[in-house]
């Protein structure tokens, strides 16, 4: 082989090569939402910069909430089985778990263990590890904690009427779950699983969302469209507010979920049957905007690391709304046919 032929063929390969680790990193860095799809039976993957499905996954009855593991490799979703009105022709195969916790090897797009739990989990916490899952259950009323490794529950614990919500507390001491019939939060100390309060959170709350900075946790309330305001440390209610003005709308605005913005300051709301988005300053207690026509019914909702963009998993429209938050608009709709129920978004 001649020098001039070497060179060039050395050429070619450091340009190969340089090509396949750019592409490798731009697939490493891209960012994904994904979306539970409860009558589906699957995880939906979403490409949030090109608005279009890339991947779904089947994971059982009635997937809802979603959790992702700190390392962002995992995802552990709450598969609440099938509804007790289930027909019997509708009923699954002899042996299929009434309700589980799946964990999903993400890079890999499969579920990589399915554990059985009491029917009906509806949302999930996990460790910092990834070691142990906590299921809360709205049928059973407790709290369950899986041990993800040896895939069996561990521990059950009494929490309160319908628990629909899960969070660790930021310093990962204590887990807040919401208790919907209840109107409570309950604190459990995650030490000794054992509770260590019961706190008034308005009428019928439905999502947690914390401020690490000033300690405090914000529940939506489905009852009422108002926010409660919980003192983390002391484990009382400290302030509420009403979330207004909403469009009127029959039925009217139920409050969902929430997120907060990176830095603090502004607080997201989905409004279920409002169609919107509710725009809140979670310091002054105001309302400072909607975003209207989002979807109908947007339930789950997520938020880009940048805090520039929202994400809201639509059920009854079956789709998922990407929103500029700068603009207050929704920019694309990405059709996730399932009723969409939870969104996450993994940087």
């Amino acid at each position: 082989m001649s020098t001039s032929t070497r060179i060039a063929s050395r050429t070619l390969f450091v340009a190969w090569l340089a090509a396949t680790v750019a592409a490798s990193n731009d697939a490493h860095g891209a960012p994904l939402l994904i979306v539970s799809a409860d009558a589906g039976g699957e995880v939906v993957f979403v490409d949030p910069v090109k608005a279009q499905v890339v991947d779904r996954i089947k994971v059982g009855a009635r997937p809802r909430g979603l959790k992702l593991a700190r390392n962002r490799k995992q995802l552990f979703v709450a598969v609440s089985g099938p509804p007790r009105s289930a027909a019997p022709a509708a009923a699954p195969p002899a042996g299929t778990p009434s309700g589980g916790l799946a964990v999903i090897d993400i890079a890999a797009r499969k579920v990589t263990k399915m554990v059985a739990t009491p029917p009906s989990p509806l949302a999930v916490e996990v460790s910092p590890d990834g070691q142990t899952a906590y299921v809360v259950n709205n049928e059973t009323d407790e709290l369950v904690v899986v041990d993800v490794a040896a895939g069996v529950v561990s521990k059950k614990v009494p929490v309160g009427t319908e628990p629909v919500a899960v969070a660790t507390r930021p310093d990962g001491k204590v887990l807040y779950i919401a208790t919907r019939t209840a109107n409570e939060l309950a604190a459990i100390d995650l030490k000794t699983l054992s509770p260590l309060a019961r706190v008034d959170a308005g009428m019928r709350p439905q999502a947690i969302a914390f401020s690490a900075k000033d300690s405090l946790a914000f529940a939506p309330n489905e009852g009422i469209a108002s926010v409660t305001i919980v003192d983390l440390k002391q484990h009382v209610s400290k302030a509420y507010f009403m979330v207004q003005p909403l469009a009127k709308t029959t039925p009217p605005a139920a409050l969902q979920s929430a997120v907060l913005s990176p830095d603090g300051k502004r607080l997201y709301v989905t409004t279920g049957f409002g169609r919107s988005v509710a725009i809140l300053d979670p310091i002054k207690k105001v309302t400072v905007g909607t975003i209207d026509g989002v979807g109908a019914f947007p339930r789950g909702i997520a938020i880009s690391a940048d805090g520039k963009k929202l994400y809201t998993a639509n059920g009854p429209s079956n789709d998922v709304a990407i929103i500029d938050v700068a603009s207050k608009k929704v920019e694309a709709r990405v059709a996730v046919p399932g009723a969409p129920w939870s969104v996450v978004f993994v940087p």
